[in-house]
């Protein structure tokens, strides 16, 4: 049976409890309860580019190379439009001999693990890039390079195959980005979704398809400490959304992705208030000429050897185009080459219709608006059927053409030409000009050569300028964009941003 003894007791106290809260005066005071916390949103960037790859050595478009410039670092760096390298992770390069580069790298550089970074990292890094090859990646500003030999922790000796000046600016591309060689596979890619160890100004605290959060590195030993102890890089749909969450001030900077309509609306306002802001207290920072369109042709397109096709292709689009070289006006060496304007009609000599695929990134402002001029003008010809396809640069290996916003890794002619002089049709004659360019120094005397493989450019067609506009960047009150803070070509250089 049951002891029920043990319940008395308990009983008792129970109707003690009730009968004191029933008195006057005796009622227990509740805790008091805390009110709702508001946690401060973090410094938030808003863009509609997209983070594809965060492999340093497959990045092949300008949102993904965010990652290296803000998580990564390389020896040498070179400031926006620059056209001379300077140092990052390495206190001083120089040429010991026409081939031969020597870099020292700083005191006391580590990676975000904690894991010290020696020349040994430097040398797995480049010679990784290199193994791994990736099409369309800045490995090929690497070309010159023989071998790499590491005399002792803090230097690293770079032996050329031939005279190479613009090697430092290889240097500074993103596949030449140092990684932990205890982290990283020499022979795979690493997939988006693995950790991401550089040494770079901002580590990475979490990824996804749809947001970037990173914190300040404490340890960062650079040119480009960041400005902000953690941010967010939050990527939108589209034009529509990145413009409503600035209406509901979700989002500090704007960095792409608005359309032209969207950024017209915004500049009439500033223009009609007192204060130069949006009359939902934005900024505005201008970036002249920093978006650039091209149209190329993919190598694997079976129609790609096809001369008559590339030539007709380009009379088809000639009224339409804006920009006269791969090289764009404002920059040195600039040589207008290719025909623009009126007065061009395609020679279609083929008897039925060819069928193109035209690939363009959606997320990139006004793409899906030009892609439906280019298919329009295409076929207004008479020449062409054209199917569009969404896809990223990294995603569009099917296709014939590709509308690409291109972004150089460096603001050199020779970075600017780099989608041309990767599938050249003259092969001799653009290497004759490229070795002039990279044995001197001096502008001056290189332009004849830059000039020439402009030209060359305008008569193998793989790569067609298309039109150039400016940059918009939007910076709400409280906070300061630094114009000379980005990356080596206006690249979105997140320590560039401050509190005002």
């Amino acid at each position: 049976m049951p002891d029920r003894r043990w319940r008395w007791p308990l009983l008792l106290t129970l109707v003690v409890l009730v009968l004191t809260s029933c008195v006057p005066g005796t009622a227990p005071t509740p805790p008091p309860t805390a009110g709702p916390t508001t946690v401060p949103r973090p410094f938030t960037v808003g863009t509609t580019d997209r983070i594809t790859v965060t492999d340093p050595a497959a990045i092949v478009d300008a949102a993904s190379a965010t990652v290296a410039y803000n998580v990564f670092q390389r020896l040498m760096t070179t400031d926006p439009g620059a056209q001379a390298p300077k140092p990052d992770a390495a206190r001083e390069c120089r040429f010991a001999s026409p081939t031969r580069y020597i870099c020292t790298l700083r005191e006391g550089l580590s990676f975000h693990n904690g894991h010290p970074l020696t020349s040994s990292d430097v040398k797995f890094s480049i010679e990784r890039a290199l193994r791994l090859n990736v099409k369309g990646s800045s490995v090929s500003m690497l070309a010159s390079l023989r071998r790499i030999e590491t005399p002792d922790e803090q230097t690293v000796e770079f032996v050329l195959s031939r005279p190479d000046t613009q090697f430092g600016f290889g240097l500074a591309g993103p596949a030449a980005s140092i990684l932990d060689e205890e982290v990283y596979d020499p022979d795979t890619i690493r997939p988006p979704g693995s950790s991401m160890i550089g040494s770079g100004p901002f580590q990475v605290s979490f990824f996804s398809d749809e947001e970037l959060q990173l914190a300040r590195n404490p340890s960062y030993k650079g040119p480009s400490p960041g400005g902000v102890a953690g941010l967010v890089l939050r990527v939108y749909p589209d034009s529509a959304e990145l413009e409503t969450a600035m209406q509901e001030h979700a989002v500090d900077v704007v960095w792409r992705g608005l359309s032209t309509p969207a950024i017209t609306r915004l500049s009439n306002q500033i223009s009609g208030n007192e204060n130069q802001r949006t009359d939902l207290g934005y900024s505005q920072l201008l970036l002249p000429g920093a978006r650039v369109r091209e149209l190329w042709w993919n190598p694997d397109s079976k129609h790609d050897d096809d001369k008559e096709m590339r030539t007709a292709v380009a009379a088809a689009l000639q009224e339409y185009r804006v920009l006269t070289s791969l090289v764009p006006p404002e920059f040195p060496g600039h040589v207008a080459s290719f025909k623009v304007g009126a007065g061009a009609e395609a020679d279609i000599t083929w008897k039925q219709r060819v069928h193109l695929t035209l690939a363009y990134d959606p997320t990139a402002p006004d793409a899906a608006d030009q892609a439906n001029q280019i298919r329009a003008r295409l076929e207004d010809s008479g020449g062409w059927s054209v199917r569009l396809v969404k896809a990223t640069p990294v995603e569009s290996s099917d296709a014939d053409l590709l509308l690409v916003d291109f972004t150089p890794w460096t603001a050199t002619p020779m970075a600017w030409l780099q989608p041309y002089l990767d599938q050249a049709v003259q092969e001799d004659e653009v290497d004759k000009a490229t070795a002039v360019v990279r044995r001197t120094g001096d502008p001056a005397k290189a332009q004849p050569a830059v000039a020439k493989l402009q030209k060359l450019a305008a008569e193998d067609l793989v790569a067609l300028p298309i039109i150039q506009t400016s940059e918009s960047v939007f910076v709400a009150d409280g906070w300061v964009a630094d114009p000379n803070a980005f990356g080596p070509a206006r690249q979105l250089g997140l320590w560039g941003f401050r509190t005002a």
